[in-house]
């Protein structure tokens, strides 16, 4: 295994990451939810509504990668496993600068962890590549925004909570 240092961020790095980076992480991840929430109408929109969708997945697998998750299908399930830092990507910020460790599976709630691979698996193999595979579960908006909500339920409490910080509002 390749050792290398993982670069510790400054007081200012890691506010910039908190109140600004993560924050327009948020949004992209929110959006689909809280647009539907209050009944946006997308009947007319496919543009809009393939954009929201798409910004969700690409925000829960960037966000789960930020945790130290991923996903993976084992030949029959979508199953996560964590996923420790790269040595080829040294300049990568994930939580361990902010908290001291990466998430452990076991730090997911059960009931989540499915769907939160899925969507990962979806967003890491369907969206960055054009490919025969397609998975219509992991594209429907409930299964979206169950993700999107369970990754920032991580954030809060892993991240926001702990540094006692607040969860930053959605970019208008």
């Amino acid at each position: 295994m390749v050792k290398y240092t993982v670069k510790t961020l400054t007081a200012a790095e890691k506010e910039k990451f908190l109140r600004e980076h993560l924050r327009h992480r948020l949004t992209l991840l929110r959006t689909l939810r809280e647009r539907t929430k209050i009944a946006y109408h997308f009947q007319g929109q496919g543009d809009i509504a393939r954009c929201v969708k798409d910004s969700n997945l690409m925000a829960v697998r960037l966000l789960l990668d930020f945790l130290g998750l991923k996903g993976h299908f084992n030949g029959s399930d979508f199953v996560l496993k964590r996923n420790p830092r790269n040595p080829k990507f040294p300049d990568d910020v994930k939580i361990d600068q902010f908290i001291g460790k990466l998430l452990k599976v076991d730090d997911v709630p059960a009931s989540k962890r499915k769907v939160l691979a899925g969507v990962y698996m979806r967003a890491d193999k369907e969206l960055a590549h054009l490919t025969l595979t397609f998975n219509k579960e992991f594209n429907e908006p409930a299964r979206l925004i169950e993700a999107a909500t369970a990754v920032e339920e991580l954030l809060k409490k892993f991240l926001y909570e702990p540094l006692r910080e607040p969860l930053p509002e959605m970019d208008a």
